[in-house]
């Protein structure tokens, strides 16, 4: 039992009042006898024993009733297994509602969000205004309001294109509700609990919060879904993912199409890659969807490509100032594969070469020749020099991924120009890779600049796989400064990165292919990692807010004081 009002609880201390003027009021009178009277003194006797018992009863209700009185008004509230109508402590409250992109998927002809939305709002009805309440949505935001602002929220809340994660959402949940100084704290977990949401680790819940979790579908539903697409070489290689081992192993067709047009199809299951060979297209930027059949989670059933058609670079190698057997090697496997041709369009040395669109420098092999490179630097209107020997690390840059981590051992710092440091960071200087947080590889306006030799003794790049797909990067895309395409989460749509009247690249917004998968996580899994309790939709109704709902009982004890207030009067005009 707890008490909404506990101060009134002083009022206790009254009940000592009836017991105190009972005893100032007892009087002892004078004794003295009178021989005619001795024969009333056995009556007189027995009297006074009923006395006795009345004024002890009188006392008693008395008490009682002050005592009734001081708790009717600190508000006890009685535990109860019924939820209508009951009220409780005063309680920190975080909903988490996951309207991710596996919510969506249809159930009976409706979308699982429906039945999540009505638990939240049943959880948020429940609330009073002594309570304090947040709703979390799949963006990760935790939102504070009254239970009518955020019913008003779960009402408009759709289908969102972001991924949460409930392990860092729980997280963040309970260090919410644990810096409230109240009674009770909760987290009320509203989510289909796929096992792919459940983040890294564990959420760590603080001691005196309570997780409760919404028990997911016993059964995993049958899902497919399209992942990671990209195009290489003429051929589109598109990932089928979706939830194993739940009906979903057949064959899926999944179709390319280029402006509403069919270029391609293939059959793959789910967990396989499907490649499409693309038709002979022309040079410029293409855009592609592939489209699986459609299913009861159509959301992720389509997802966009973006690549670029361009001639083969031009490029002419400096072997005696700078392009060295490795480029050779790497330059002969690009032209036997139709990426590069010879010609004059991008040259390869430790300077600028005239006559050129672009020049791809590195250092020159003896340091008496830095001076040399950087005049020639200077005269091409370069703003970035090569600058002192850097300290070894490791390779850093999204330009090129395959690259990241590959070591350096021998480097020159590439630095701005004094003077010219506002002009570096223009939009025709960009750094691409970094060692040790310094410029390695620079564009600047028709210069590449790279801190290495492109050999052995300066860094493991050309002894690694990834040392021929670099070079094409830097021929093919980044000598013509075109940015890689980037992926993001969101809904599926593409955005084209532009440089004045030049496209240079696109970031395609697409679905976290996890969302695919609706397996969800084992009740011991829940526990385990978020410190729940998984309980179905009756048992995670009457949980809430500390447990079955508490009764106000103040009215109760009204009833039984005024009871015991006419029980009083009768005794009390008896003894009279």
């Amino acid at each position: 039992m707890t008490f909404l009002h506990p101060l009134a609880l002083v009022g206790l201390a009254a009940a000592a009042i009836p017991a105190v003027l009972h005893l100032l009021e007892r009087r002892v009178p004078p004794e003295a006898d009178f021989p005619p009277l001795r024969y009333l003194t056995e009556a007189e006797r027995q009297n006074a024993r009923r006395l006795k018992l009345r004024h002890l009863l009188l006392l008693i209700l008395r008490t009682a009733l002050i005592v009734l009185i001081v708790l009717a008004a600190a508000r006890p509230l009685f535990p109860t297994q019924a939820s209508g109508g009951s009220l409780h402590e005063p309680t920190a409250v975080a909903v988490i509602l996951d309207n991710s992109v596996s919510s969506g998927l249809v159930v009976d002809g409706h979308p699982a969000l429906e039945r999540l939305k009505a638990m939240a709002r049943a959880s948020l009805a429940r609330a009073t205004a002594s309570d304090r309440l947040w709703l979390v949505l799949a963006d990760g935001v935790a939102r504070a309001g009254t239970p009518d602002v955020l019913l008003s929220t779960v009402d408009s809340a759709g289908v969102s294109a972001r991924r949460l994660d409930l392990t860092a959402a729980v997280r963040a949940a309970t260090r919410l509700v644990d810096a409230e100084p109240l009674p009770a704290r909760e987290v009320h977990v509203v989510s289909d609990l796929q096992r792919t949401a459940l983040g890294p680790g564990r959420a760590g819940v603080l001691r005196g919060v309570r997780v409760l979790a919404l028990a997911p579908p016993s059964r995993a539903p049958a899902n497919r879904g399209v992942g990671a697409a990209r195009v290489t070489d003429g051929v589109a290689a598109v990932d089928i993912v979706g939830t194993p081992g739940a009906g979903a192993g057949g064959a899926a067709s999944v179709t390319l199409r280029i402006h509403g047009r069919e270029v391609g199809r293939a059959l793959v299951a789910p967990g396989s890659t499907a490649s499409i060979t693309l038709p002979p297209l022309g040079p410029g930027w293409w855009v592609s969807e592939a489209v699986l059949d459609a299913d009861e989670l159509r959301a992720d059933d389509r997802r966009f490509l973006v690549w670029r058609v361009a001639a083969p670079a031009r490029v002419t190698a400096l072997s005696s100032t700078g392009g060295g057997p490795f480029v050779a090697a790497a330059l002969a496997v690009l032209e036997e594969a139709q990426r590069v041709r010879r010609g004059t369009e991008v040259a390869i040395g430790d300077r600028p070469e005239a006559g050129t669109l672009v020049s791809v420098v590195v250092p020159p092999a003896e340091p008496a020749l830095i001076g040399q490179a950087n005049r020639a630097l200077a005269a091409r209107g370069g703003r970035w020099r090569f600058g002192a020997v850097g300290t070894p690390g490791p390779i850093a840059g999204a330009a090129v991924p395959a690259i990241a981590g590959l070591q350096v051992t021998r480097r020159y710092r590439i630095e701005v120009v004094t003077g010219d440091a506002g002009r570096g960071t223009g939009n025709d200087t960009t750094v691409l890779a970094t060692v040790n947080g310094e410029p390695w590889l620079v564009r600047d306006g028709g210069v590449l600049l790279l801190g290495s030799r492109l050999d052995t003794a300066w860094t493991a790049l050309p002894a690694a796989p990834a040392f021929v797909p670099f070079v094409d990067a830097l021929l093919n895309r980044l000598a013509r400064g075109e940015a890689p395409v980037t992926e993001v989460e969101g809904a599926p749509r593409v955005e084209f990165r532009t440089r004045g009247a030049d496209t240079i690249g696109a970031i395609i917004s697409g679905l976290d292919p996890r969302e695919s998968d609706l397996t969800p996580a084992s009740p011991a899994l829940v526990r385990e990692v978020l410190g729940a309790d998984v309980l179905d939709g009756a048992a995670f109704m009457s949980a809430g807010f500390a447990g079955a709902g508490r009764r106000d009982g103040s009215g109760l004890l009204l009833v039984l004081a005024l009871l015991i207030a006419l029980g009083e009067l009768g005794v009390a005009t008896r003894t009279r």
